[in-house]
């Protein structure tokens, strides 16, 4: 379905019963990258971030500002009904979720991040990766989207998808392949890395139980996950065995498994 937000389009889907939970996918890709994943006794609410997949795609940058994107997944997740809800996000999507639970933590019960951080707190590191962001939007619209998949497609902090299906590697390529180069600018100039927030000082306000999960391959995010865990007694960690930076592709049951249980916990508090 289709949900007007202040005038901005946001494709969503709704899968499944229960609880509701909501799924934010990570940079270039959209909501089908949760297809392998089936959570019983969940309401899976599907969002396609702005810039990506079926929603709109403005050419201004205002939109694709992390204080917009926060408002509008608030108002999109208020027009569906619902008043509590655990987030489930990776990757970027999880940094996004992070933002979301700090900013309305009275309506999230329980957070999920995979493979994700609380930004760059570092003022060097911040302005280098500023600088890369800008040198990768200006080459994603100058070389197109072809050259983009290639190239993202070659980061180590992918190789361990060498172990996927052939089929579900196509897929995760068609995903990247349906975006345009503009808006993938936009999100990298907008809530890129180097303009995201650190958020590492408000994690210990986290009010709602945080599940993180990464993979045993990922060597950058298995530091930060083990920071998350230094920084509050709410958050609790998973490592995946032998799959890489996205768990929930290269290993979709174990990760179903492992999130099953954490939302079976009983109540949060």
């Amino acid at each position: 379905m289709l949900i007007d937000v202040e005038n901005v389009h946001y494709s969503v889907g709704v899968r499944g019963t229960g609880q509701p939970v909501i799924c934010i996918h990570g940079f270039a890709e959209n909501s089908n990258t949760w297809e392998l994943i089936q959570l019983d006794n969940c309401q899976m609410v599907l969002v396609d971030l702005i810039g990506h997949g079926n929603s709109e795609k403005p050419y201004s940058l205002e939109p694709y500002h992390l204080s917009v994107i926060l408002h509008h997944l608030h108002e999109l997740i208020h027009h569906l009904g619902f008043e509590r809800y655990s987030l489930l996000g990776y990757s970027m999507g999880g940094r996004i979720a992070l933002g979301y639970a700090l900013a309305y933590p009275q309506e999230v019960s329980r957070l999920i991040l995979e493979s994700s951080s609380y930004g760059l707190c570092d003022d060097q590191e911040r302005a280098d990766r500023r600088k890369h962001d800008a040198w990768l939007a200006d080459s994603i619209q100058e070389n197109g989207i072809e050259w983009f998949n290639t190239y993202w497609s070659s980061l180590s902090l992918f190789a361990s998808q060498i172990h996927v299906s052939p089929d579900i590697r196509q897929k995760i390529s068609e995903r990247r392949l349906q975006n345009e180069p503009y808006a993938l600018a936009n999100i990298l100039l907008g809530t890129g890395q180097g303009i995201f927030p650190c958020l590492k000082p408000q994690v210990s306000d986290l009010s709602m139980p945080v599940l993180y999960i990464n993979g045993e391959y990922d060597e950058k995010y298995r530091k930060i996950g083990q920071e998350f865990t230094r920084l509050s007694p709410r958050i609790k960690r998973e490592i995946m065995l032998g799959v890489g930076h996205n768990t929930h592709i290269e290993n979709p049951q174990g990760f179903t498994d492992i999130v099953k249980s954490f939302l079976e916990r009983g109540p949060a508090t």
